[in-house]
């Protein structure tokens, strides 16, 4: 998953569409669009600070986000790894729905 799917998913699990979000930022969809579909790491970084800002997130959580390797672990009660567990529940609860429809779409 890229950098872009990631933030398309914080923002449909925030209950806003592409479109919605965009005007909520004050930021023109066509740009939102094109951030998207191309490379957030080519944006402007006033664009990218707002939509972290709107997500609630630091542009470094965003960086993170998807880098940092999963730590070795021993699978607890269920088979799921404790530790991971213990992050979950860390994240805010509108991170907690996006994680959770990114690991339920088919």
């Amino acid at each position: 998953m890229t950098r872009e799917d990631y933030i398309r998913s914080l923002i449909k699990s925030s209950g806003c569409n592409l479109k919605e979000f965009a005007a909520k930022i004050h930021m023109p969809y066509t740009t939102l669009l094109s951030i998207l579909n191309g490379s957030i790491g080519g944006a402007a970084m006033d664009n990218v600070l707002k939509i972290c800002r709107a997500l609630d997130m630091t542009v470094e959580e965003l960086d993170n986000a998807l880098a940092k390797p999963l730590p070795a672990h021993t699978p607890g009660e269920g088979g799921i790894d404790p530790n991971l567990l213990a992050l979950i529940r860390k994240l805010p609860a509108e991170k907690q729905r996006a994680l959770k429809l990114l690991l339920t779409e088919t």
